[in-house]
């Protein structure tokens, strides 16, 4: 390969580590993350994280479709302070997780924080179910109402 060539190849840190996408209407933002993630990649995250997820109406999801490869060293840290921020009252989700990335969480200790943090659209679908046959229904002392009672 010429040396013109190989100078208008980007070099591998010039990778994105995360994009943030807004969300619209009160959807979450999306924060999604890129390539091989270690230490200081997970750190330049969460510090964005952290400094976009002040209030607990804001809502965050992380997305980890497009992660290769997560140093398991550094899996503690950054399970251990999202949980933190989620306690701190920010609506912290982890999705789109392979059972690669997932399993190298299980590794370093972390499979019950991560599936704590999973958000899980089958889960949703099925509660949004549960939920429907009530709507436009009145209902009195954990039962339906009758038609025309009064509450």
């Amino acid at each position: 390969m010429s040396p013109l060539a190989l100078a208008r190849r980007p070099a591998a840190h010039e990778r994105p580590i995360y994009q943030w996408e807004c969300g619209v209407g009160g959807a979450a933002a999306t924060l999604r993350l890129f390539g091989t993630l270690g230490q200081r990649e997970l750190t330049l995250a969460l510090d964005a994280i952290v400094e976009r997820a002040r209030s607990p109406r804001d809502t965050i999801l992380i997305d980890f479709e497009h992660v290769e490869h997560l140093d398991f060293r550094a899996a503690p840290e950054f399970a251990h302070r999202l949980a933190r921020q989620r306690d701190r009252g920010s609506s912290i989700w982890l999705a789109s997780m392979t059972p690669y990335v997932r399993s190298l969480f299980d590794v370093a200790g972390q499979g019950a924080i991560v599936r704590q943090l999973t958000w899980n659209a089958e889960a949703e679908a099925l509660a949004v179910e549960r939920v429907r046959p009530l709507a436009g229904r009145s209902v009195v002392g954990g039962r339906p109402a009758r038609s025309g009672a009064w509450h």
